[in-house]
């Protein structure tokens, strides 16, 4: 991890925000704020100004819990709008 911290560093990237995706496992989400919509298939969320749709198939929360979300299932992608 410490190449990500040096990465964002450089950016100037807000670190208490993230991103982490196993292709056709799960997502992790880092401070949302909330969920908009819910299914098996596209969840979308509110996250600090921006707003993501995670799409896959069978996709279950696993953990949410003080902002972070785990998303499970065949995660096959994430938009960011």
């Amino acid at each position: 991890m410490k190449l990500l911290e040096q990465l964002l560093k450089e950016l100037g990237a807000d670190p208490s925000y993230g991103i982490t995706l196993v292709p056709r496992q799960c997502c992790y989400v880092k401070n949302v704020k909330s969920v908009d919509y819910f299914s098996s298939e596209e969840v979308r969320l509110s996250c600090g100004g921006l707003r993501l749709t995670v799409e896959g198939k069978n996709m279950r929360v696993g953990q949410y819990f003080e902002g972070d979300l785990m998303l499970k299932g065949d995660v096959t992608g994430v938009r960011i709008e």
